[in-house]
């Protein structure tokens, strides 16, 4: 059994306890009226298309549930991990100055030289109190990827569910209100009684840029990361 796996089992059982959501004015995403609309993160995109199709079809069954919003598709991904907020001098510990950025996409290359691509899958439906998510099964690379780029990188933030803690996934949407919590969690409960998802490969890493919005953040390429095939 994927070692992860336990984990995610874990994650749902923790939901199944929530008596209310996270919702978007109390998330990362609120950021953008107080100043900061930048945020930088390492991520793979998911464009593969037996994997899009999957999510989709998921999106469209929970997206009838109050208080549920889809991320657009062009938003799907995994994350790696989040660097912190771009900022032209670092006042706060999320802080990342323009100099910092360069650094770290110098000090990622060493991470991701000679990382051979990998095969995951798409797990079965969950959901943190932020977010609905997709499992990413056989992602223990992910994890280790996250630890190698915060001992690389020791003045980047870490965040409580980095490291040992990190579980990969695909945010599926966010929430706008708890009317729903109940039918979501029921939804959710007969999504996971379904086969799992497709098995797709991992090859690139990109440092990004998100752009902070009312709608959803949208990305922009600073450095992308080819993982090695010679293996």
């Amino acid at each position: 059994m994927d070692a992860l796996r336990r984990e995610f089992d874990a994650a749902w059982a923790r939901f199944k306890t929530v008596d209310a959501l996270r919702l978007v004015p109390d998330t990362l995403e609120s950021e953008w009226p107080r100043g900061r609309d930048t945020y930088l993160a390492f991520l793979t995109p998911v464009d593969d298309p037996a994997v899009v199709g999957y999510l989709r079809g998921v999106a469209r069954v929970i997206e009838r549930i109050p208080g549920v919003e889809p991320y657009p598709e062009d938003y799907w991904h995994i994350t790696v991990k989040g660097i912190g907020f771009e900022a032209r001098t670092a006042a706060q510990p999320e802080d990342v100055s323009a100099s910092q950025v360069a650094g770290v996409a110098v000090a990622a290359r060493d991470v991701f030289a000679g990382q051979p691509t990998f095969e995951t899958q798409i797990g079965l439906v969950s959901a943190f109190p932020e977010v609905v998510f997709a499992e990413v099964w056989g992602s223990a690379a992910v994890r280790d990827l996250n630890v190698r780029l915060i001992e690389a990188m020791p003045g980047i933030v870490r965040y409580p569910f980095d490291g040992g803690n990190f579980l990969p996934h695909i945010s599926i949407a966010r929430f706008t209100s708890n009317d729903g919590l109940a039918q979501l969690e029921d939804t959710i409960a007969r999504l996971r009684d379904g086969p799992a998802g497709p098995a797709f490969t991992i090859r690139d890493v990109h440092l990004m840029r998100a752009r902070l919005s009312e709608r959803a953040p949208s990305f922009e390429t600073i450095e992308t990361y080819q993982l090695t095939t010679d293996h």
